[in-house]
């Protein structure tokens, strides 16, 4: 079974400037969330996947050296080693152990699942108890991209409509971009990622269609010609941009709006905020 992008990890210095900016592109912000291992975050939530806007709050709190999927540790340390940008990329689980197993087969995991819960807060304020399983797989040259699948425990007490409805007309997260030097060169951990056996190669790089949203693995120069900057640096893959669609209308109006400067490319609008490049899908087909 194929899975489809969960959430979009956003790394930031300060957890309510970039939640602001989120706000004024015209996206609905939840409240601070805290983890019990020293990171906040703030969400913006779509039907299925959400961006997690991550900042490292209480540095205090992470202890000792870590393992290599702790994300405490990986977010501390790409941040001092990279500062802010897009980090991680998490796909949706049906069932964490399982897909454990099959990452451990294809010779990208051998990491245990990862459990853990927090409270949240439902619309009305009440809190709801959240609960969730990781599994991790990793690629050994990509050190600059946290990569894992997560299993929702509790989806009743995460997903919200009212949560959803955000004023920019933007539904849902369309595709993830990663850049390398040789996409095909990571083609196989593409498929073992996202389930998909036989992702599509192009001129422009290697593309597994999810059921929700595209993973995208390009060179540099073509992401540079598709969003206008030159992607960092990095041995292996770079989480390079993040791109979203819905009403395109309501979505050029609310860029326009918010003071933001924004490029137009190739039927996108194009904004850099906090290290990050968010790619805003206004072509006649939204």
């Amino acid at each position: 079974m194929s899975r489809g992008i969960d959430h979009v990890i956003h790394l930031v210095r300060d957890l309510d400037a970039a939640a602001s900016t989120y706000e004024k592109l015209g996206f609905l912000v939840s409240t601070r969330n805290k983890h019990p291992f020293g990171t906040h975050n703030r969400i913006v939530q779509f039907d299925g996947s959400y961006i997690e806007i991550l900042a490292v709050a209480e540095p205090e709190k992470i202890q000792g050296e870590g393992s290599p999927t702790s994300f405490a540790h990986f977010h501390r340390d790409f941040l001092a080693r990279n500062g802010e940008g897009l980090s991680g990329l998490v796909l949706a689980s049906a069932d964490a152990s399982a897909d454990k197993a099959a990452f451990d087969k294809a010779g990208f995991g051998g990491f245990p699942v990862f459990d853990f819960g927090r409270m949240g807060k439902r619309p009305d304020c009440s809190e709801a108890e959240l609960s969730f399983s990781l599994s991790f797989l990793r690629e050994p040259d990509s050190k600059d991209v946290m990569t894992f699948v997560c299993q929702h425990k509790r989806p009743e007490n995460f997903w919200f409509k009212e949560l959803q409805a955000h004023t920019n007309g933007v539904s849902r997260v369309s595709g993830a971009i990663f850049t390398a030097e040789s996409p095909t060169d990571h083609q196989y951990f593409l498929q073992a990622w996202t389930g998909i056996r036989d992702p599509r190669s192009t001129s422009l790089g290697v593309t597994a269609k999810t059921p929700r949203g595209d993973l995208q693995i390009t060179e540099p120069r073509p992401f540079e010609d598709a969003f206008g900057s030159k992607p960092a640096a990095s041995k292996g893959l770079r989480f390079s941009a993040v791109t979203f669609a819905g009403n395109a209308p309501k979505i050029r109006q609310a860029i326009s709006k918010s003071g933001i400067a924004a490029q137009e490319r190739n039927g996108r609008l194009v904004i850099h905020a906090h290290g990050a490049v968010l790619g805003f899908e206004v072509n006649a087909g939204g």
